[in-house]
């Protein structure tokens, strides 16, 4: 069978040889040339030292494959936990959102400031977001004066103890 070489000159075939020994000589273009050459020529025999950096970085490759998928698995879990934990109330404690509330958690607020966290993007939501207080306030705008002993006798006196009484109840 014919091949594109018989018709080349000798001296072209041979500098064409050197030309092929220097790359795969030399450390930076070694393994690109003869992952090339196995390209070309898919039967051809790696020299054993190639074959077993290509072995290696097979395995370095699929375990950080590996490492990435558990790191996924890892974070999928912690968001599922924390997102249960927000519907039951465990996450913060005292507070229990119902479907409807985490949706709106996810979609205004996480999604919005970029956060990967129920229990930040919680937070956030009951700030921006209070719930309506349940005691509603009264009506009145009548108020019972503080019973001080001595306030209407001298009130400075009275207020001076009064704080100190206070400042001392903050120091035990």
């Amino acid at each position: 069978m014919a091949d594109e070489f018989d018709n080349m000159p000798q001296e072209t075939l041979l500098e064409l040889g050197r030309l092929a020994l220097r790359l795969s000589r030399n450390e930076k273009t070694r393994r690109p040339f003869l992952k090339q050459v196995k390209e070309v020529a898919p039967g051809y025999q790696l020299p054993g030292d190639q074959q077993v950096e290509d072995l290696r970085a097979e395995l370095a490759e699929a375990r950080e494959k590996e490492q990435a998928e558990r790191k996924s698995r890892e974070v999928t879990n912690r968001l599922e936990k924390q997102r249960a934990g927000l519907i039951d109330g465990t996450l913060l404690a005292g507070r229990s959102f119902d479907d409807a509330t985490v949706k709106e958690i996810e979609e205004k607020i996480m999604t919005k400031y970029g956060i990967s966290d129920y229990e930040a993007g919680a937070k956030l939501y009951l700030s921006d977001f209070k719930p309506p207080p349940n005691a509603k306030p009264s009506t009145t705008a009548t108020w019972t004066f503080p019973d001080i002993p001595g306030l209407n006798d001298d009130p400075a006196k009275a207020a001076r103890e009064a704080a100190h009484q206070v400042i001392d109840e903050f120091r035990r």
